[in-house]
Order: C-alpha cells, then structure tokens, then sequence
C-alpha cells in the first residue's frame, strides 16, 4: 500500500487512504505475523532482529535508521527497544506538536488557523495516549498497547483536515512512520513472547 502524504487530493481520496490505512493498522496491530524467532547477541538485539521487525512497515529501510538514531538500540533487549520506538515517536509527536503550535501562532487566515488548532488538539492526545503506551510497554503489557495504532489514525485525521497543499505533510510523514515502527516493534515482541 502506498501512502502519499504529500500528494494533492480531494476529500473523497483522503477517505480512501484513511480507509486504507484503517485496514492496514487492522492487520498490523490485529493479526498474527507468525512467531518469530529472537535474534539477541550479546550486545543487544541483533541486525536481523531489527531486518525482520522492519519488514513489517512500509519502508524497512527508514524504519531501521529510526530504531538505530538512538545510541542504545544496539546494547538494548527487546523489551528496551520498544520503550526506545515509544520514546523515539514521542520525541517525534512532541516535535509535530510545537510546529503545528506555530502555525497556529503565525497564520492570519481564520480557517487555517482553526484547521491547526485541531491538530495541536489530536497532538495532545497522541502525546498522552503515547505515555500510556510507554507505561504499558514498562509493565511488560504489550498485548494492551493499542496507542500506536489509535495515534496513526490520529495524524491522518489532522493531516485530512488541513489545506491541499498544507506544509505539514513532511512532518506527518515521519509521525507515521515512527509510529508505525513503534507498532512493528510491539507487534514482534508479541510474536516473540506469546
């Protein structure tokens, strides 16, 4: 399935992709994937640990270079490394967060302004549904970690409210994408542990 953020579409294309990306976050967060095998070497999780995490989103390459910016993957266990992808799209939410503020702050056109202040709103409650799945993944529950798909849904929503031809569209590509690696992480583990 190919998700183009930055393509200009109308609002029933827009339903389309959400309806789209619905099933998908079904199928990633919902299904069995299998079981598979860890991967752990000494020095935390392995290459091919991370390879096969990856495989299950939409850019395995992306997906890696996010999990490894953070110096402690290659020295962190699987359970470090999904409070690592939480942490890491917390980071990104909270960057989103403070830009689209901004934009509320310096547009002068009402309806933009409004359309943004939606999305500091559907932000503030990806950052908290996010230390909530931070806090389950401390606890070890990743069964119940259902945040990362929810906060996926709702960086399309804000994104689908804005203007064709939004400046966002950058930035709610990576939100995506770092949740999405997020979800591919718990979703692994689970295969792993159950």
């Amino acid at each position: 399935m190919s998700i183009g953020i930055n393509d200009k579409h109308s609002h029933t294309a827009n339903k389309k992709k959400e309806n789209g990306v619905l099933s998908y976050l079904h199928t990633l967060c919902c299904s069995s994937h299998g079981v598979f095998s860890l991967h752990l070497s000494h020095s935390g999780v392995a290459q091919e640990t991370l390879a096969s995490i990856c495989s299950q989103t939409q850019n395995q390459e992306i997906c890696e270079s996010i999990l490894e910016s953070y110096l402690g993957t290659t020295s962190a266990d699987l359970p470090a490394l999904s409070l690592i992808s939480i942490n890491l799209t917390m980071k990104q939410g909270s960057s989103n967060l403070d830009t689209l503020t901004k934009f509320v702050d310096n547009s002068t056109e009402p309806a933009l302004k409004e359309s943004f202040r939606n999305c500091v709103n559907l932000y503030s409650s990806i950052m908290e549904s996010l230390k909530a799945a931070y806090q389950l993944s401390e606890a070890g529950e990743y069964l119940k970690i259902s945040q990362l798909g929810e906060s996926m849904i709702l960086v399309y929503k804000c994104e689908n409210g804005l203007l064709v031809d939004s400046p966002t569209g950058g930035i709610t590509a990576d939100m995506i994408i770092t949740c999405e690696t997020s979800a591919s992480v718990n979703q692994y583990i689970i295969g792993v542990v159950h």
